[in-house]
């Protein structure tokens, strides 16, 4: 009895666990809406179970089972071509949706960035996005040309003279606006110190000036976020130029005392995770904090 028993076990546990496993997997894939790479793997173990057990019990031919063998075979390499297929469309896909968060925030730096210099010229923010793609392309920033450096000493008592006309102690060294101020005194006995000596704020362009400088493509090429391109600011990324970012400014808003300061905000919802991305409060004056920055 026993040794039957045992003989039986060994005949039919596996094609029975088999069946079992496969039967359970199908039954999981239907209530949990699988995908097809694991519903053809489940059915095809479900299969295997009822033929082993078939072969097993003697009602089934070799050859049959060879032939099983075979197309089991070729399935499995279906199988495996769908899945690396679903694998790569995967990362695909990961690769665009984190790309798409890196651009987005990217550019809404950049708009933070030039509705700065925006505002600090005209006092407002850029009420339309041709507006700002104009001052991109023609803006004109404050560069400040530094050249030497303020030399390591005190001033002596005839530039204290000549810098304040009166007899106030001579105790720490001279800082870089006095420095500025006896680098233009062509009759100092000390002149030559400061021959050399500028600091110049000139007006250059913003486009040249931020968005072709060296740094800033090197970063954007790092972050492979590829080529600026002032157009484009104004469209969210990976939506094929249809979709805006929504920008919204108020030129005075109210702070108390008398005063007004302008407001700006931008938002929108990203391409792929429709999350919703934006900088800046119509309630706050010169607010311009990301809603990324406190993640």
């Amino acid at each position: 009895m026993t040794n039957n028993f045992s003989v039986l076990f060994k005949k039919y546990s596996v094609p029975v666990l088999l069946l079992i496993l496969g039967l359970t997997l199908l039954i999981i894939g239907v209530t949990k809406n699988q995908g097809s790479t694991f519903m053809l793997s489940a059915l095809l173990m479900f299969i295997a179970g009822g033929l082993s057990l078939l072969y097993s019990s003697g009602k089934m031919k070799t050859m049959f089972l060879v032939i099983f063998g075979i197309l089991a075979g070729a399935a499995g390499v279906v199988v495996l071509a769908i899945s690396w297929n679903e694998v790569s469309s995967e990362i695909k896909s990961q690769n665009r949706i984190e790309l798409s968060d890196k651009t987005a925030k990217q550019n809404l730096r950049d708009i933070i960035y030039i509705q700065k210099e925006y505002q600090e010229r005209n006092g407002v923010y850029a009420g339309t996005w041709d507006e700002m793609t104009e001052f991109i392309k023609n803006g004109k920033v404050d560069y400040v040309y530094s050249e030497g450096s303020v030399p390591g000493r005190k001033y002596t008592a005839e530039e204290r003279n000549f810098l304040y006309g009166d007899k106030r102690a001579i105790d720490v060294n001279m800082t870089e606006a006095e420095a500025y101020r006896l680098s233009k005194w062509a009759d100092g006995a000390n002149y030559t110190d400061f021959k050399n000596f500028r600091r110049d704020t000139t007006q250059v362009s913003l486009l040249s000036s931020k968005f072709k400088s060296r740094s800033y493509l090197e970063a954007r090429k790092l972050s492979g976020l590829g080529k600026f391109y002032p157009d484009s600011l104004r469209f969210i990324p990976f939506t094929k130029g249809k979709r805006e970012w929504d920008l919204q400014t108020r030129d005075s808003l109210d702070v108390g005392d008398d005063q007004t300061a302008p407001a700006i905000k931008v938002s929108g919802v990203l391409a792929f995770t429709k999350e919703k991305m934006f900088f800046g409060s119509l309630t706050k004056p010169n607010e311009l904090s990301g809603s990324w920055e406190n993640k």
